[in-house]
């Protein structure tokens, strides 16, 4: 991967919407060489897609939280982890070492809800459950590896 690969993948980063023209621009490069290096980049693994954002607050689920879990020793943490695709609200679910199993990541329209994940979860095997509200969040991106 060279500084061209780089600001390609900057600029994707940034606006996964940009045509091989506007790419090719960025990096003074014909639209078919361009078009070349993104397919090498995808080929290669290091490009992996192109995605939409969505406003979570847009859709009434303005109450985040970061929920750690801990399974019963009966549970099986595969069927966990599909059976966790039946609670919409989970938007992301990270395996961990440490005391927890799980970190979550949820997405509520309010504390009543919240509490309605926090029952399912206990019904799909859940032990110990501690939850965080997410006041604020500082994103960075992949770029930053480059």
């Amino acid at each position: 991967m060279d500084s061209i690969d780089r600001t390609l993948l900057m600029a994707l980063i940034d606006d996964g919407r940009l045509s091989y023209q506007q790419l090719a621009n960025e990096v003074h490069l014909s639209p078919n060489s361009t078009a070349d290096r993104i397919r090498r980049l995808r080929q290669s693994g290091v490009l992996v897609g192109f995605h939409a954002e969505i406003g979570l607050e847009a859709l009434g689920h303005s109450l985040q939280s970061l929920t750690d879990i801990k399974l019963r020793e009966s549970v099986d943490r595969r069927q966990f982890e599909r059976d966790l695709e039946r609670v919409p609200q989970v938007l992301s679910a990270i395996h961990t070492t440490g005391e927890f199993d799980y970190q979550l990541w949820t997405a509520n329209a309010n504390t009543d809800e919240l509490q309605s994940v926090i029952d399912a979860l206990r019904e799909l095997g859940a032990r110990d459950i501690q939850s965080r509200i997410v006041l604020g969040e500082i994103r960075f991106n992949a770029a930053r590896l480059l």
